[in-house]
């Protein structure tokens, strides 16, 4: 448990050019199904089948994405194939790719940990005339319709300004544990928070640790840089497993430093509850789901035209989550679950 006090007992939520509007559409009252099949009981059913492929199907925070997709299928009146991999290997998800794509689908929503892996099976589909529609992901090619993600290094900046006003953090050093740099969601997290103290404090900002998704290695990278620094005051992970040990590092380092999380998974949320966590960075997975999947609609059935969406990248919102706000009716939104029927 931290010693040091926050100042403030207030969230900063970023809104974009999103509508907060889609998170309070209904959702399908059953958790969706990676491998269903599924069609609208809430519009006229149409011939139109888009299909949704991710990594980490059976995590929460794309069990939430699928939940928004699923919800403005319903509501639209498509068939929607969702289908993902239960890791987040790019050999895995190009399997799971390859096989869709062979099914044909109308237009497809894609999500993808490395940027430039599927440019070529994807560019071969949309080049042929397919729509493309990336929630929480994009391509080097930009041949897709429209990206609809979080602003990693805009909401890693500004919580890092938020976090050193709230927990009155002037001095000391910081660190950062993240991805390999081929990671460039990961790698804009990391850059984005070491900015904002740099041009905003007179903290001094460690080298960054790459320590992956592995706790352990985080755990031993956190203990060490406050063996070496009796001054660390912020900590910040830009991936679940990396927060896990950082919490770890300073627990049993005995630190009163504060660690700022990305992402709210049930774990995540459970461990901010409980102390480990100071605070979390929580994005809105259900809502680039349901975003996504309405837009692709109306492209396919002539309701918007291609040339009409002018906006190749949407930013989603994002909140920072704290003890304070957690059971704050407008932070649920920000909460990963794969129980649909419990947002909204």
């Amino acid at each position: 448990m931290h010693t040091r006090t926050p100042r403030l007992a207030k969230a900063i939520t970023a809104t974009a050019a999103l509508s907060a509007v889609g998170l309070l559409a209904a959702c399908s009252t059953s958790t969706a199904d990676t491998e269903a099949v599924a069609t609208s009981d809430a519009a006229e059913t149409t011939d139109i089948t888009v299909s949704m492929v991710t990594p980490e199907s059976t995590g929460e925070y794309y069990g939430a994405m699928y939940c928004g997709a699923q919800a403005a299928a319903d509501e639209k009146g498509i068939t929607l194939n969702i289908q993902g991999t239960p890791e987040t290997t790019v050999e895995a998800e190009m399997q799971v790719l390859q096989s869709v794509l062979a099914t044909e689908p109308d237009g497809l929503l894609l999500t993808v940990w490395d940027n430039t892996a599927f440019n070529e099976l994807v560019g071969e589909y949309t080049d042929a005339g397919n729509p493309l529609i990336m929630p929480d992901s994009f391509l080097t090619n930009d041949e897709f319709l429209q990206s609809i993600r979080t602003d990693g290094y805009q909401s890693s900046y500004d919580a890092a300004l938020a976090m050193i006003e709230e927990f009155g953090i002037d001095s000391g050093s910081a660190m950062v544990l993240t991805d390999a740099p081929g990671n460039a969601f990961q790698l804009a997290r990391a850059e984005g928070f070491r900015d904002a103290l740099l041009e905003n404090t007179d903290i001094e900002v460690l080298d960054f640790q790459y320590v992956g998704g592995d706790a352990a290695e985080a755990s031993q990278a956190t203990s060490s840089a406050i063996a070496a620094n009796d001054d660390l005051a912020l900590v910040f992970s830009t991936n679940i497993g990396a927060g896990t040990g950082g919490a770890n590092g300073i627990s049993t380092s005995d630190s009163d430093a504060v660690l700022l999380g990305y992402d709210t998974s049930a774990a995540q949320v459970e461990s901010l509850r409980a102390g480990d966590y100071d605070a979390l960075v929580g994005q809105s997975p259900y809502l680039m789901g349901y975003e996504g999947v309405s837009l692709m609609a109306d492209v396919l059935t002539g309701a918007t035209e291609p040339d009409e969406v002018t906006e190749q990248v949407v930013w989603a919102p994002w909140a920072l989550v704290t003890a304070a706000n957690i059971d704050d009716p407008e932070t649920s939104e920000y909460l990963y679950t794969t129980d649909c029927a419990s947002i909204g």
